[in-house]
């Protein structure tokens, strides 16, 4: 109850009494004059029943005045909202995200205590900004510096790893993923093939993820996917044979490319090496049937297909980067150690399937290593591999999820492990955070799929908001609530005034468009909207020596 309904409730007490007793005595009167009629019109002695009448008669004009005494003080029940209820999170709201000590990755700042907030929860996370309006230095790049825990981070400018390098060193193993030299520091190594063992019963399974992850077409593009999906098939089954037949150090992506550009005969003959092999529960066997099965025609056009989805491994730096493996994504669950996968933007097309091949290739280990251990040995990834990478002693933290920072998360395309993941894998010690500059960029690739992404996101991020279906998008996601006006009328003199309910955007699409540059808002699973101050790293004290300038 506020003052102003106490003092109003204290002024109305007594008269509310007064009244309540006075019907008790009516009451009372009644029950009275009823016993005497009764008891008249029949004759009847007085009895028990008359003497309770004349106990609670007696009484009920003073419970009557307590009653309306007190009733007074009782709060009045809100009415309940026509509409909607929506409203912005209250400072105490925003203030239990805070917390000098809290763990959890950084999402905004409190606009009145300027206390970082996080957030420790399990769910995925997703951004949606337009370029150049703060994704790095807001939301990347202070997550990197002071998140202990096992990072794996898209980087297409280089920018990310060359700023926090010092910082993730300080967690645990830093490897850097740079073909094209952009962070000036010498390349790690991941072959995607390492993984795979000819004996393996999901053998197939692995293979047709990678062939997944290369075979792609950008949004728009006139690819046939009759033609994609053999090509598919014919990728897999040519994996498959790479390794169940070359000798460790060719088990690598470049003996794939080797095998999609040899010359016709070349190419029948190691088909019919293939229709010959029962390695692979035979697989590979019936890979080469299923491609010679075909026209000359049709088999042409596969292969032309899976040339062109393998184009660019004939570079020799991708090559490289690829020809061994320096460490294990699986041991992230283990370790603190940090990923860099770096690729200049006007490098993003054409190599965008080495994206892809090291995101679905460190999705299917971290399903593989659910528990950290391999479900085949007993042993970790790392105690099988520690001569390549050496002795890494830091322990992972107690929350061992691996986050994953999706930064240009459209140049991926449409990847299935990566909507599978959004859908299932945070049971795997996996935590998405897929960043975006609008929602058309997650409809053209998923289509109605795109809902997966949005309904399993815990938290969603959003500023500098610049077209208007992603502005309409938020609006509706945080609700509407009851808006009251009042309005007047004249005739023959007189003036009457009527109140009226309406529905209203709690914000509308051209105010989110219209919000300051330091400002932002979050969306969190559960809990009311909130706006925030958007955090610049190389301004906040926070942040203050644990960055290198570049």
């Amino acid at each position: 109850m506020t003052v102003w309904g106490f003092v109003k409730a204290v002024v109305t007490a007594p008269f509310l009494g007064a009244i309540c007793a006075a019907i008790g005595w009516v009451n009372a009167g009644t029950i009275i004059f009823l016993d005497f009629v009764v008891h008249w019109a029949f004759g009847l002695e007085q009895g028990l029943i008359s003497q309770v009448a004349l106990v609670v008669a007696k009484h009920l004009p003073l419970v009557f005045g307590v009653f309306g005494f007190m009733g007074a003080f009782v709060s009045e029940v809100p009415v309940q909202s026509v509409f909607g209820t929506a409203r912005w999170a209250s400072a105490k709201d925003i203030a239990s995200m805070a917390g000098k000590h809290r763990a959890g990755l950084i999402i905004g700042r409190d606009p009145q205590k300027k206390a970082l907030l996080r957030y420790d929860g399990p769910s995925h996370l997703m951004t949606m900004a337009p370029t150049r309006t703060g994704k790095g230095v807001g939301t990347i790049i202070p997550n990197l510096l002071t998140a202990q825990r096992s990072v794996i981070c898209i980087d297409p400018k280089g920018e990310n790893a060359r700023i926090t390098a010092r910082a993730r060193e300080g967690f645990g193993a830093l490897h850097v993923l740079d073909p094209f030299g952009v962070t000036d520091r010498p390349s790690s190594c991941f072959n995607p093939f390492a993984h795979l063992d000819a004996n393996d019963v999901d053998i197939a399974e692995h293979a047709g993820t990678l062939a997944d992850a290369l075979v792609y077409d950008e949004p728009g593009s006139s690819g046939d996917v009759h033609w994609n999906e053999e090509a598919r098939a014919l990728i897999a089954g040519l994996i498959m044979m790479v390794v169940a037949s070359e000798p460790p150090h060719l088990r690598h992506p470049a003996t794939l490319r080797d095998y999609l550009t040899r010359p016709p005969k070349a190419f029948a003959d190691l088909l019919t090496r293939m229709q010959e092999s029962d390695r692979c529960d035979g697989l590979i066997a019936r890979a080469a049937n299923r491609h010679l099965g075909k026209s000359d025609c049709e088999a042409s056009g596969v292969l032309s297909s899976a040339q062109r989805h393998t184009h660019f491994l004939d570079s020799p730096r991708m090559k490289r980067v690829m020809e061994r493996s320096d460490f294990c994504f699986a041991d992230l669950k283990q370790r603190t150690q940090s990923v860099f996968l770096v690729l200049p933007p006007d490098r993003l097309g054409t190599y965008a399937r080495w994206l892809r091949l090291m995101i679905s290739q460190s999705l299917t280990e971290m399903v593989r290593m659910r528990n950290g251990t391999s479900p085949v040995e007993g042993v970790t990834a790392s105690e099988a591999m520690s001569a390549t990478w050496g002795s890494q002693k830091k322990e992972a933290p107690a929350n061992n999820s691996v986050l994953f920072l999706l930064d240009e998360f459209a140049s991926l395309g449409r990847l299935q492990a990566v909507e599978r993941a959004m859908g299932l894998m945070a049971g795997y010690g996996v935590q998405l955070w897929p960043i975006l500059q609008d929602i058309h960029q997650l409809r053209a690739l998923y289509g109605k799929g795109a809902n997966t992404f949005l309904a399993n996101a815990g938290v969603l991020q959003v500023f500098g908001v610049n077209d208007i279906e992603t502005a309409e998008l938020v609006a509706r996601s945080i609700g509407k609530r009851d808006a009251h006006y009042m309005t007047a009328s004249h005739s023959e003199g007189k003036q009457t005034n009527s109140e009226h309910i309406a529905a209203r955007n709690l914000i509308n699409a051209d105010e989110i468009m219209r919000l300051p540059d330091d400002r932002m808002i979050l969306l969190r699973q559960g809990h009311y909207p909130a706006k925030l101050r958007k955090i610049r790293y190389y301004e906040d004290k926070e942040f203050k020596g644990l960055f290198d300038r570049i």
